[in-house]
């Protein structure tokens, strides 16, 4: 059942959250995520950060790739943005910690909800010294540690929800049947005869569209790498991948498609004006960005994990507007 975004204090909502099975699943499908969260980053000696949900620095609009728009909020007279992401501020936390840090907090985007976009949802995020293959690698024990909890302590309702919990137990028994890597440029080619997989940008690159993804995951399984995609079309402070037009980034495909980003960020202050320029971004809110490599120049990497989007993977489900126990959508004012 798909709710509606109505007036979430209604009776109509308040019950159906309230005797309907799937909303206690979820609920208890949220609970284990969080704790497993926790203790898979508490040995892996990455350090839990809190941080204000206000900025006036976003990570998108990310100039001329951009497909994300932010939400502006008036404080005081001020204009400020609820957070994107946790990025930035996690940025700063890794270079005060000895291996990184990570939160799970709300996310906020101005796009339009739809099957496969939230208003808010909640995203796992991590940034660790270290580059792309140092992510990936964390990634990878992150999905194969959640998958083994899960699967431990919910198999039962799994089985129920889903009708099968052969894809859980296939991550944690068969890794290697997962985990395939695929570039972006290679990806472009053994798509391009499949219809609506390819479609247009505001840059010189082609972006890979959900259906795209969803043939790539059908071709090399669930939890593909896309790898490596283009300069171009990623936010300006991912890395470049030296001399190509493409990036130090990565993209892991599950479920409905995208279920994981990440990417190495820019080490020198050169780097940062390189990009600021090219992506076509304005300096002011971003000064600080610079100054940061100026005072530490630490190679880090990071991580933004959705958290309803592993569900629908789990769940098998296809409509991530499933996945809010509370409507928070921004066409609405919801209570509570």
């Amino acid at each position: 059942m798909v709710p509606t975004p109505i007036d979430a204090a209604s009776d109509s909502r308040i019950r159906t959250l309230l005797t309907t099975e799937w909303y206690r699943t979820l609920s208890q499908t949220y609970s284990v995520i969080l704790d497993a969260t926790h203790a898979f980053f508490r040995d892996e000696g990455i350090s839990p950060s809190i941080f204000p949900i206000t900025t006036g620095s976003v990570s998108s609009p990310i100039g001329r790739g951009s497909d994300s728009v932010p939400v502006k909020i008036d404080i005081r007279g001020n204009d400020v943005y609820l957070a994107d992401s946790m990025q930035f501020s996690l940025e700063i936390a890794a270079r005060l910690a000895d291996r990184g840090a990570y939160y799970v907090m709300p996310t906020f985007r101005g796009e339009a909800m739809d099957a496969r976009h939230l208003n808010e949802f909640f995203h796992s995020e991590a940034e660790i010294r270290g580059d792309l293959r140092d992510v990936m690698g964390l990634i990878r024990r992150y999905v194969i540690f959640m998958a083994s909890t899960l699967h431990e302590r919910m198999g039962d309702t799994i089985l129920h929800t889903a009708g099968t919990t052969d894809h859980v137990d296939s991550v944690v028994r068969h890794p290697e049947r997962h985990f395939h890597e695929i570039d972006y440029s290679d990806a472009l080619v053994d798509l391009v005869a499949v219809p609506g997989a390819i479609g247009s940008a505001a840059t010189d690159f082609p972006v890979i569209t959900s259906t795209g993804e969803a043939e790539l995951i059908r071709r090399h399984g669930e939890f593909t790498w896309l790898k490596h995609m283009p300069w171009q079309n990623v936010p300006f402070y991912q890395a470049a991948k030296d001399g190509t037009d493409y990036s130090m980034t990565a993209d892991l495909l599950a479920g409905i498609g995208e279920i994981v980003g990440c990417g190495q960020r820019i080490l020198s202050t050169e780097d940062f004006d390189t990009s600021l320029a090219f992506h076509e971004v304005a300096l002011h809110g971003y000064d600080w960005y610079r100054e940061m490599r100026e005072i530490s120049k630490i190679q880090t990497a990071g991580f933004g994990l959705g958290i309803e989007r592993l569900i629908l993977w789990l769940m098998k489900k296809k409509d991530i507007r499933e996945c809010m126990i509370l409507i928070r959508n921004h066409d609405f004012v919801s209570y509570p």
